[in-house]
């Protein structure tokens, strides 16, 4: 060990008030200001308070005393500190989380922690203390606990969602039903035509609340881009009554726009975001712009794309500020509205569809975030879709009929599917839950050539039911049906076997045209 020379001041050690300085230089590095209230109430500070903490030029905050600094904390708050300093006059020490006002007019959180001392002598007891930022730590739970709201909302969502979804089976199927066994001669038609275009309404409505409830793969498809756009701006007009009728609407659609080949859940979330922030902007009222065009990247590569444009006469977006609007939790509104992840998330989702996104905007001149999108692939038979003259999708049926086994805890979902595949000849069997689908597959070992399965039934789980299916009926084809999105639970699943997905709610011709071409596969 080395020594100093002189033993009563070893080399490397502070002295009293070296090592007071030093305190003082790591305090301010690290943005804590430590300070001192004497018994009469005044306070010494070793750094700035108003310059560190609380946004104000060097020296121009005063707090000489102990209320002054009171002052400064926010009135919800005033009484939770003036209580735990009371409590400091016996003794002990404290520490509690108000909000002080920053320069510039918001709260800012800080944590004050202080205990009461008194010399060796046993002079008046003085307090001694720092006051540090946790900002930056309740803006994290802040954040953590609307995550946490938005994963049980959306988790309710999506359970309300599956439940809508079951009933409106039946509703559009038993009309798409009557209106092919009636005609479109039928009195009736028109208005069974008017419901089935509601109920498709419906589905679409619930399609947008249980995309909020999901954790998706990215699953691409083709989506008509415009009906998508409008349902889900007339619904977050709904959700601003208090200046919806202050902001003018304006809609441009190109007439040969393309199709989209996105994940619809993702592309519809994206849509929300840019629509409520072009709304937040304008609380006084003005001009919302959508619209919709077709863009070449590069015509030399032949990639076509969809760009999606939201613009707002809003209060726009400061120069200094466009920088750092796809930072996470960044925000133009003050940090006590700040949601996280909206134009990050959309620039992610843009991104894994291989698009991009822009933003054009001046302060007070309003905003313009442009989506750039992959159009969908044309195929040879999207030039000429095959509709009936109901609206509804033409199919030919292909499969020659077989033995089927419809396996859904819901006797409506059972009766319609036995309806729709009974008109096309099959012979039918059904299961209400898994232990009936396990012990029906045994006991007809070999016999079945297709098995509808709902994904959520009582009994084990269907991770379990369907490698014991599979083995007693090998030949057969699996289609899965659900009130839920497709995610990668499926996905997993149709890995392991030959099978296919539709979701809940399902047109009559759409299940079997999917019947159809699954069963293709396997001839």
């Amino acid at each position: 060990m080395l020594r100093g020379k002189n033993k009563d001041n070893h080399q490397g050690m502070l002295s009293t008030d070296q090592l007071a300085a030093v305190h003082r230089d790591v305090a301010t590095l690290v943005g804590d200001v430590l300070f001192q209230v004497d018994a009469a109430g005044h306070i010494s500070w070793g750094q700035d308070l108003g310059a560190i903490l609380l946004g104000y030029e060097p020296h121009a905050l005063m707090v000489k005393r102990l209320a002054d600094l009171e002052d400064l904390v926010s009135a919800e708050d005033r009484g939770l500190l003036v209580q735990s300093l009371e409590q400091l006059k016996t003794g002990g020490r404290i520490q509690v989380d108000v909000r002080m006002q920053h320069q510039q007019g918001y709260p800012v959180w800080v944590q004050i922690a202080a205990g009461a001392v008194a010399d060796c002598e046993g002079a008046d007891a003085r307090m001694v203390g720092v006051i540090r930022s946790t900002e930056a730590l309740h803006r994290a739970l802040t954040s953590l606990s609307e995550a946490r709201r938005m994963e049980t909302v959306g988790n309710m969502a999506s359970g309300i969602a599956h439940e809508f979804n079951n009933h409106l089976t039946p509703i559009s199927g038993y009309l798409e039903l009557a209106l092919d066994a009636m005609g479109l001669d039928h009195p009736l038609a028109d208005g069974l035509q008017s419901a089935l275009d509601r109920a498709q309404h419906c589905a679409e409505l619930v399609a947008q609340i249980q995309a909020y409830g999901q954790k998706l793969i990215l699953m691409q498809k083709r989506v008509d881009a415009k009906p998508v756009i409008q349902t889900t701006l007339r619904l977050m007009l709904s959700t601003f009554p208090e200046n919806a009728d202050r902001v003018t609407v304006r809609e441009e659609w190109d007439a040969a726009l393309p199709d989209l080949w996105v994940d619809q859940g993702q592309f519809q979330q994206a849509l929300t975001h840019l629509i409520r922030n072009a709304m937040e902007a304008m609380p006084d009222g003005g001009t919302l712009t959508v619209r919709a065009a077709p863009h070449s990247d590069d015509p030399a590569s032949g990639k076509q794309f969809v760009r999606i444009v939201v613009r707002d006469t809003g209060k726009g977006i400061r120069a200094e500020d466009l920088k750092h609007i796809f930072e996470p939790f960044f925000t133009t509104r003050g940090r006590a509205e700040a949601r996280g992840m909206g134009l990050p998330m959309i620039q992610g989702m843009a991104a894994q569809h291989g698009g991009w996104v822009e933003v054009n905007s001046r302060e007070g001149q309003g905003t313009e975030v442009s989506l750039y999108l992959p159009a969908a692939p044309l195929a040879e038979s999207d030039a000429l879709p095959q509709v009936d003259p109901d609206g509804t999708m033409k199919v030919e049926a292909a499969a020659s009929p077989g033995r089927l086994l419809i396996a859904d805890d819901e006797g409506f979902i059972r009766r319609l599917v036995r309806k729709i595949f009974e008109n096309e000849g099959w012979q039918i069997d059904e299961a209400r839950d898994c232990y009936e689908l396990i012990a029906t597959a045994k006991r007809e070992a070999g016999t079945f050539d297709l098995i509808i399965v709902d994904l959520t039934m009582p009994g084990p789980s269907i991770e379990v039911a369907v490698p014991v299916v599979v083995e007693a009926q090998s030949a057969a084809r699996i289609l899965f049906i659900s009130g839920y999105s497709r995610d990668e639970r499926i996905e997993r699943l149709m890995e392991q076997v030959p099978s296919d997905f539709i979701g809940k709610p399902f047109s009559p011709k759409a299940l079997v045209s999917k019947v159809d071409a699954l069963l293709a596969v396997s001839t």
